[in-house]
């Protein structure tokens, strides 16, 4: 079949209306369709990133979608940073029930050609960020004795791309440290889990699109069924890169009370690639 049938961006999670959810790396890819399948879940959706433009390309498809959102310029790379995002939620909200942590550095270097500078930058974002995000939310979540916690890995951490070794390694640590806080604040009523993506690609869209906010949302893989053919990846299984849309369906998941049982898990989604031993093309 060459049409993936759904395209998973239906509201499925009433009670993630009226939810206050914070959303780093909100500009673009992955981190741009979260906030619209938050936003569209009826939460209230802060989001931070580095980039003005494409912060407010993601606000303009959730507000014209019927969403409610606010947009953050910061740079997680440093304490101050992230005390900037928390200075918004508490002159705004003032609480959180979700937060998700998608911001990260990829940049390709062998191990050969991977300084201590480079190893720090990309632990800086993926990995301390994360530690500084959560201890934050904590402060706001324990309170309260509710809330959920997504950190966005890779299947990296678990089976290594070539060439990026500080970047797996940081993910790596992220979901050790996913394992350790869900244990420390499951009885703060806290979930805490991961997830994990595999190949995820955006939607080629017909040129003749010209409506900027349909184009990216179809672009994510949202509103309409997507021709497989755009996606084929034979090293996978199921022989398809995944779309952004599929990524945030997931974390809308583990955001939601129907993984009310679920914490300090790393939740894969990568149409069976780490399932196989080797590609359907190899032979061992």
């Amino acid at each position: 079949m060459d049409i993936l049938s759904e395209a998973p961006g239906c509201t499925c999670y009433e009670d993630l209306r009226g939810k206050v959810a914070l959303v780093t790396g909100g500009g673009s890819g992955i981190g741009r369709a979260i906030c619209v399948r938050l936003a569209r879940e009826g939460a209230r959706v802060l989001f931070c990133g580095r980039t003005r433009e494409t912060l407010d390309e993601t606000a303009r498809i959730i507000e014209r979608d019927g969403g409610d959102c606010h947009a953050i310029r910061a740079d997680l790379s440093d304490v101050a940073g992230v005390d900037s995002v928390f200075e918004a939620v508490e002159s705004g909200p003032g609480s959180l029930d979700i937060l998700v942590h998608n911001a990260a550095q990829l940049h390709s270097h062998p191990l050969m050609a991977t300084d201590l500078d480079h190893w720090r930058q990309i632990f800086a974002i993926n990995t301390e960020a994360a530690f500084l995000l959560v201890r934050r939310t904590a402060d706001l979540m324990v309170p309260r004795t509710s809330g959920s916690i997504i950190l966005v890995s890779t299947i990296g951490a678990l089976r290594a791309h070539h060439y990026l070794v500080a970047y797996d390694a940081s993910k790596g640590a992220l979901e050790s440290f996913t394992r350790a806080a869900a244990l420390e604040l499951a009885p703060h009523g806290i979930r805490v889990n991961s997830l994990a993506p595999g190949s995820t690609r955006l939607r080629p869209v017909d040129e003749s699109e010209k409506d900027p906010v349909k184009r990216a949302l179809l672009e994510l893989g949202f509103e309409t069924p997507t021709a497989a053919s755009a996606f084929r990846q034979p090293h996978v299984p199921m022989g398809r890169h995944g779309t952004c849309a599929e990524m945030a369906a997931a974390v809308a998941f583990l955001a939601s009370g129907q993984s009310s049982y679920i914490t300090g898990h790393t939740l894969v989604v990568d149409g069976g690639a780490t399932a196989q031993l080797s590609p359907p093309s190899a032979r061992i």
